[in-house]
């Protein structure tokens, strides 16, 4: 794809590429400086597509400040060692609970074994932890953690994380704790992912007077979800977002109305991603209609979660004898939202897949 020139030094953008093998952003925060969200590919063993991004725009690898995993799936870390040893400058964070002691012990044990659902998780993101020499100097991202806190083209931009909450801490270490390696004891497989998705690290970028919400795969949930984060009056303090990254691929598990009344602007503009995975198709069509009803504008990378595009008769028939019909579409897309801190609107540009929600 040609993605044209780089941004302007005064020019804040979000680049949302999916789905590929996963889904990563790319944010430009100003003066050339850049902060990387998750990691795919467009096909494994291709590499990064953020890098290949930055590499497109000319971006030298000392640009890039920091490097974020927000969660442990495998859709969201595809390449991630990969790209934290290309930008060796960049600070490394990682959700709070995956640098917990049981968290080590298990990356340490099963790095490089695979289960289903979760093909590289451990390997990822122990190598992701293991590429600085001293893994304690990868940073934790929880809830109020500052990332980045600079002054950029006379701007303040500020980088929060609002997630993972205590309880999701708790939460995961007793998930954690569950596949803990025993001296003496033989390990055959690697543990399942964390379901439901209570660490990812929800982001929040201060940029002057607006501001960025990225919501990772977060769910909701009174405890640990969107629905605990707002009975905290700090996060209730930020400013109010004109851009988000939904959450969760459009679910309705990462869906509350805390987020768009709390954290959002009046039809803000958004995007996503898709997730299509066996009988797993996000975001649904009952999906989209909540989403574009609530947005100004909603873009996706890809459609590849949609149901083909086939006369009802067909598509009826072809059901009696397969009982999954799907598209072979894994295209990559991307969602590229551009603006000046000053100005009032997203300038938005689709690539390869990318398209109207």
């Amino acid at each position: 794809m040609d993605y044209g020139s780089a941004p302007a030094r005064d020019e804040i953008e979000v680049m949302l590429f999916g789905p590929g093998v996963g889904e990563a952003i790319a944010v430009h925060l100003g003066e050339g400086q850049w902060l990387l969200v998750d990691s795919c590919e467009e096909k494994r063993g291709m590499g990064p597509v953020t890098g290949h991004y930055l590499d497109a725009l000319g971006v030298n690898p000392g640009q890039v400040l920091a490097i974020l995993s927000t969660h442990w799936h495998n859709d969201h870390i595809c390449g991630l060692s990969n790209l934290a040893n290309k930008y060796p400058e960049a600070s490394l964070f990682i959700s709070g609970a995956l640098r917990s002691e049981e968290a080590m012990n298990v990356l340490l044990a099963y790095n490089g074994r695979t289960a289903a659902r979760q093909a590289k998780g451990t390997s990822e993101i122990y190598g992701f932890l293991t590429s600085r020499k001293k893994p304690h100097r990868v940073k934790i991202a929880a809830a109020q953690v500052s990332l980045i806190d600079k002054v950029l083209n006379g701007c303040n931009v500020k980088v929060y994380a609002l997630s993972p909450l205590q309880e999701a801490y708790h939460k995961a270490i007793a998930h954690m704790a569950q596949f803990m390696a025993v001296d003496g004891e033989p390990i055959n497989n690697a543990p399942p992912e964390p379901s439901p998705n209570a660490t990812a690290v929800v982001l929040h970028i201060d940029v002057g007077a607006d501001a960025i919400l990225l919501g990772a795969d977060l769910e909701d949930n009174k405890a640990w979800g969107w629905s605990a984060m707002v009975e905290d009056p700090w996060v209730l303090a930020r400013p109010q977002a004109s851009a988000y990254k939904v959450a969760h691929h459009g679910s309705h598990t990462g869906e509350a109305n805390c987020v768009w009344d709390t954290f959002l602007h009046m039809e803000p503009v958004v995007m996503l991603t898709p997730f299509n995975w066996g009988c797993h198709r996000l975001p649904t069509e009952d999906d989209r209609a909540r989403i574009k009803a609530k947005a100004g504008a909603a873009f996706i990378s890809s459609d590849a979660s949609r149901s083909p595009d086939i006369p009802s008769g067909q598509l009826k028939r072809m059901r009696s004898i397969c009982s999954d019909i799907k598209k072979v579409d894994g295209a990559l897309g991307a969602v590229r939202m551009r603006k000046t801190p000053q100005a009032k609107k997203w300038a938005v540009e689709l690539f390869g897949a990318a398209r109207h929600l």
